[in-house]
């Protein structure tokens, strides 16, 4: 008789949203460890926190302070994010998404702390120095990890739960996805991709993954309305310090971990669905896009990895 491989999942809020860590083959105190791992990344990482490692950058004009690991190893590969979209993806926008009107937690209402300055487009002024373990953000500047830290959050813990004697891993952080390993009997990670569609339920598609890691990006969720009468939403521009004017309503990536997936689903979202078909294709990523009219695009790519299956446990 085979024994049954035993499935253990939780649910938590986290990060501005829920989060959703599936383990196969692995134990209570792995999964325990893994929803604590996630706390103490959003405790280092979040602009919500006095404390935070952003935080106190943020905060000290310029001056390096001392970063935990995790940090300085989540914002090197932000920059690196900025270097391959060629400055659309930038961390460095967060006064922008203040004076747009983004300044209290959507989880308890809470104000974040306040910026002295209003500089963007700095991240080439950002140093990581792993020798020092110090972080340093520019003067007038602040950055905000809001959106690669929940993609590289799901990387880390999907990891450790394997490297840990899980047989797999499932790690959804609000959306940005990370599967590593092998799902319980199956030879592949089902993940079902939200339709953003206004009246529209379940999924647009379904894709099958080995491993990898899935991000979406969009306007449809974090919406509101300014003091003015206008509407605003989180996808900064770093062009011109707004909301952007994009025609994409939302943007999912697939590549080989979350972190990069969310990169490059940021990107997709200043774009018109053309051009971005063309970068994804450009970089080798599979990649699907709901304009603003309800229209679907897909990468050429993207064929390989639709599936008309039912979807296993997991969505973005």
């Amino acid at each position: 008789m085979i024994a049954t491989e035993a499935v253990l999942e939780r649910e938590v809020r986290s990060m501005g949203g829920r989060a959703h860590i599936v383990v196969h083959g692995g134990t209570a105190d792995q999964l325990d460890r893994a929803v604590a791992r996630l706390a103490e990344l959003e405790r280092r990482w979040s602009r919500f926190v006095e404390t935070s490692d952003i935080t106190r950058a943020n905060r000290a004009g310029g001056a390096p302070v001392p970063a935990d690991e995790d940090t300085l190893a989540v914002v090197a590969r932000a920059l690196d994010g900025w270097r391959q979209t060629g400055g659309r993806f930038d961390i460095t926008v967060l006064p922008a998404l203040v004076a747009a009107g983004y300044t209290d937690s959507v989880v308890d209402r809470a104000p974040a702390p306040l910026l002295a300055g209003r500089r963007i487009g700095a991240s080439a002024a950002v140093v990581v120095d792993y020798a020092a373990g110090t972080l340093s953000v520019p003067p007038g500047a602040a950055i905000d990890l809001g959106a690669i830290g929940k993609g590289f959050a799901a990387d880390v813990i999907a990891e450790e739960l394997v490297e840990g004697g899980a047989t797999g891993a499932l790690v959804n952080v609000g959306g940005d996805l990370r599967v590593a390993g092998r799902p319980h009997d199956a030879d592949a990670w089902r993940v079902g991709i939200a339709d953003p569609r206004p009246g529209a339920s379940g999924h647009v598609s379904c894709v099958r993954l080995a491993s990898g890691g899935v991000a979406t990006s969009g306007t449809t969720v974090r919406r509101w309305q300014r003091d003015d009468g206008s509407m605003a939403h989180h996808v900064i521009d770093p062009r011109t310090g707004h909301s952007a004017d994009t025609e994409v309503a939302t943007a999912t990536v697939l590549a080989a971990d979350a972190a990069t997936a969310e990169v490059y689903a940021t990107m997709a979202m200043l774009l018109d669905a053309a051009t971005a078909m063309r970068e994804l294709d450009g970089a080798g990523l599979a990649g699907l896009l709901v304009d603003v009219h309800g229209e679907v695009h897909r990468t050429v790519s993207m064929g390989g990895f639709l599936d008309g299956a039912s979807t296993a446990g997991a969505s973005t």
